[in-house]
C-alpha cells in the first residue's frame, strides 16, 4: 500500500511549486462549482461575499494544509501552527502594525506616481483599469451599515485573507524556497509573489515590503500566528474605518494618513516603523534562539 503522508518530500521546489499550484486550482474550481450553486439564491452582495470566501478558502486556505501532508513528514511543523501564542510579541506586532500605518500610506502615495514609458501605455492603461475595478468590487464589500455586517467583513475580508494568505505564502511557499534556497532569497521571492498575485500594480512596493516584514516575523519566530495578526490587523483597521466613514461618522481617511499635508506624519512613522523592525527581531529572534 502506497504511504501518501510524506509521498513527495524529496521533490525540488519547481515540483512543489506545481503540485501546490495545482491543489489551489482544484478547490478553486470546485470552490467556484459551489458558488454557482448558491448564487442564484443570494442578493448581489451576498453573491459577492460568497464567491468571496470560495476564493479565499479554495485558493489560500485548503491548498497549504493537502500539500504540507503529501509533501512533508510534519504538515503541522512545516506550516508553523504547531507553536503556542507569545502574547507579548502579538502585542508589539500589533503596536508595530498601527504605527507604519501612514508610512504605507507615504509609500503607496510615491507607488502611485509610477509612470511607465511611453512604448507601455496600453499596460499602463490595463493597470489603472483593474486597479479602478478591483476598488469598486472592495467598496461595494465593505459598504456595510450595521454591526453584523461589519463582524460578518471583518471575517470574511480581515481573518480569513489574513490567516490564508499567510498560509499560502508564508507557511508554505516561504517554506519550500527555504528548504533549498538562503533564508533572505525564500522571504524576497514570496513577498514579490505576495505583492504581484494581489494585481494592484499602484500599491506594488508597499505590499512587497510588508510581504517581507511578515516573512522575516515568521523566520524569527518560527510561529505562523504572528505575521496571521500583522496581516489582520492591517485588514481589520481599514474595513473599520471604512465602516465609521460610510455610517456618519466623522474618522479621517485611513489610507490619506501620512500623506499630501500629513507627509511629515508619514515620514515619522516609516523611522518608527524602521526602529520597530529592529525591535522586534532583537525581541523575537534574539531572545527565541537557544544559547551555545
Amino acid at each position: 500500500m502506497i504511504k501518501l503522508k510524506g509521498l513527495f518530500v524529496q521533490s525540488g521546489i519547481i515540483s512543489k511549486m506545481l503540485i501546490l499550484i495545482g491543489f489551489a486550482i482544484v478547490f478553486t474550481v470546485f470552490g467556484v462549482f459551489v458558488w454557482t450553486l448558491f448564487k442564484g439564491t443570494a442578493t448581489d452582495i451576498n453573491s459577492l461575499k460568497l464567491m468571496q470566501l470560495m476564493q479565499s478558502l479554495g485558493m489560500f486556505v485548503l491548498p497549504p494544509f493537502v500539500f504540507a501532508y503529501f509533501c512533508t513528514e510534519k504538515p503541522m511543523t512545516f506550516l508553523h501552527l504547531d507553536k503556542k501564542l507569545n502574547w507579548l510579541h502579538i502585542g508589539f506586532v500589533v503596536l508595530f502594525m498601527l504605527v507604519i500605518i501612514p508610512a504605507i500610506n507615504l509609500l503607496t502615495s510615491l507607488n502611485q506616481q509610477m509612470v511607465l514609458p511611453k512604448a507601455f501605455a496600453g499596460i499602463e492603461a490595463w493597470m489603472k483599469s483593474s486597479e479602478e475595478q478591483l476598488a469598486k468590487f472592495t467598496e461595494q464589500l465593505v459598504n456595510v451599515h450595521s454591526l453584523g455586517a461589519l463582524t460578518f467583513n471583518i471575517f470574511l475580508i480581515a481573518l480569513i485573507p489574513a490567516f490564508g494568505e499567510e498560509l499560502f505564502f508564508r507557511g508554505t511557499i516561504q517554506g519550500v524556497f527555504k528548504q533549498k534556497t538562503h533564508i533572505v532569497f525564500s522571504i524576497w521571492m514570496t513577498a514579490a509573489i505576495f505583492s504581484a498575485i494581489h494585481m494592484q500594480f499602484y500599491g506594488f512596493f508597499p505590499r512587497l515590503l510588508l510581504g517581507a516584514f511578515f516573512g522575516y516575523l515568521l523566520f524569527w519566530s518560527e510561529n505562523l500566528w504572528l505575521p496571521v495578526v500583522g496581516h489582520f490587523v492591517n485588514n481589520g483597521v481599514a474595513i473599520l474605518f471604512y465602516y465609521l466613514k460610510c455610517n456618519g461618522y466623522r474618522v479621517p481617511d485611513i489610507d490619506s494618513i501620512g500623506t499630501g499635508n500629513s507627509m511629515w506624519i508619514g515620514l515619522l512613522s516609516l523611522c518608527l516603523g524602521v526602529f520597530g523592525f529592529f525591535f522586534l527581531r532583537s525581541t523575537i529572534f534574539i531572545r527565541n534562539t537557544p544559547k551555545a
